[in-house]
């Protein structure tokens, strides 16, 4: 806004001001009032089901008497989680609370074939009511929420598995199925000031967690949840937090302390059922977003009344029902099959190795391409029903796209030979069996 100082006159340029960011003759300038908004931003390393560095924002403004909005974001190599937070205040001592999460986890799982790293989504709803007491009564509040998550099944290409004796080789291919979890769950709580500094918060709920595999069973754990968080201001602008819940998606124990604007958290994650244990430790700082930025020592101090204190903090804390981990478990229904067994004998000196589709035959001699198919010794097309070759010649090489061929049924086999061009214009036979399954 224009410059108007006693004594002098008003500025002859105009001013333009949008929201928080004005501009004139001085430049440019972004402010936002720090009695309705707060912004902390922070950066940590998590140890364990994935590590690495990790930075942090969680943020809370006030719309106005009623409404109140926030959101906790979350960014490291393995980690990625996105949380939306809506409060709406029809009394000043009730509250409706509303929060949306997406999460991206990367962790380790144990599949046939081997352990290895898979990202898998997740998104995830909660819906709360929180009813509100006097300041100065030893029963704060009392809350109930309702919340769920639900795992997305990620896209695992299959892994080639090889058995070997001094007669056989033999190729599997591993599915590498991802069985995607489902939780449902419930609370209530209450809110106690067992002296004027302090406030202890606790919460009892059932939570159900559902796995669903690939040959249609299922796996189903039901387990009571309790939480426990306290709060301890200190002199000095010193605060102390606690938190400390029990979940069927993993249990979670965190320790913070708080100094005017800064503060530092060590947390650790269980995970839910056969995950790694994460161990995060974390350091923010409260972003002053207005000129007269009040440390944030107590509930009540500064500029703010306690009632919005309250508010801002419903919207600027990620819910703690909410999972951090993605539920997913590896789908142990999803075994190995063969792809092929081969008679060592039988080589004559060819090296063999596989893809997931493919068996790839490397020759004494480089190959140039396939003169014929044959199946039960009759000459057939060499073309697939997905329209591709069922044998071809690349890089030298002979393929055989075996998960292309007709399946026989159980039990039965299709004699198969293939009549190779050499790079030297002589012929060579290859003879296997197409096993069915």
């Amino acid at each position: 806004m224009p410059d108007r100082r006693p004594g002098q006159a008003s500025q002859a340029h105009p001013a333009v001001q949008a929201g928080g960011l004005s501009l004139n003759d001085s430049g440019a300038q972004y402010s936002s009032e720090s009695r309705d908004t707060r912004l902390n931003a922070s950066i940590g390393r998590d140890w364990g089901g994935g590590s690495g560095l990790r930075a942090g924002v969680d943020y809370a403004r006030l719309l106005n008497d009623q409404w109140a909005v926030g959101g906790n974001f979350i960014a490291s190599i393995e980690h990625q989680e996105v949380v939306l937070n809506g409060l709406y205040s029809p009394s000043q001592d009730l509250h409706l609370g509303l929060s949306l999460g997406w999460l991206r986890d990367t962790d380790t799982y144990p599949f046939y074939s081997g352990p290895a790293d898979v990202s898998v989504d997740q998104a995830s709803l909660l819906a709360r009511a929180i009813k509100r007491f006097d300041e100065g009564s030893w029963l704060t509040q009392l809350s109930g929420s309702v919340y769920m998550a639900r795992a997305r099944k990620p896209d695992v290409p299959d892994a080639v598995m090889v058995e070997e004796s001094p007669t056989l080789i033999r190729f599997l291919v591993d599915p590498r199925e991802i069985a995607p979890g489902r939780l449902q769950g419930f609370n209530v709580g209450m809110g106690l000031r067992p002296w004027a500094n302090a406030e202890l918060k606790l919460s009892l709920g059932r939570e159900t967690l559902r796995y669903r595999f690939q040959d249609g069973s299922g796996e189903r754990d039901r387990r009571t949840t309790a939480g426990l968080g306290y709060t301890h201001s200190l002199p000095g602008c010193w605060q102390f937090e606690g938190n400390a819940n029990t979940s069927v998606a993993g249990d979670r124990l965190s320790l913070g302390v708080r100094h005017g604007l800064w503060n530092v958290a060590l947390a650790r994650d269980g995970g839910a059922s056969g995950m790694k244990a994460r161990t995060s430790l974390v350091v923010g700082v409260d972003v002053p977003l207005g000129r007269n930025h009040p440390a944030r020592c107590a509930a009540g101090a500064g500029p703010r009344p306690a009632r919005d204190v309250r508010r801002l903090d419903e919207v600027f804390q990620r819910p703690r029902e909410l999972p951090s981990r993605a539920l997913a478990k590896v789908d142990l229904t999803a075994t190995p099959f063969v792809l092929a067994s081969l008679d060592t004998a039988g080589l004559g000196g060819s090296t063999v190795t596989a893809t997931p589709d493919d068996l790839i035959i490397k020759l004494p001699s480089p190959a140039t391409n396939v003169a014929q198919l044959s199946f039960n010794g009759l000459p057939t097309g060499n073309q697939g029903s997905d329209g591709r070759p069922l044998v071809w010649v690349q890089d030298g090489a002979l393929h055989i796209g075996i998960r292309r061929f007709p399946n026989p049924g159980a039990g039965s086999a299709i004699p198969v030979s293939v009549i190779v061009v050499m790079a030297d214009a002589s012929l060579t036979l290859v003879t296997f069996n197409a096993v069915g399954f």
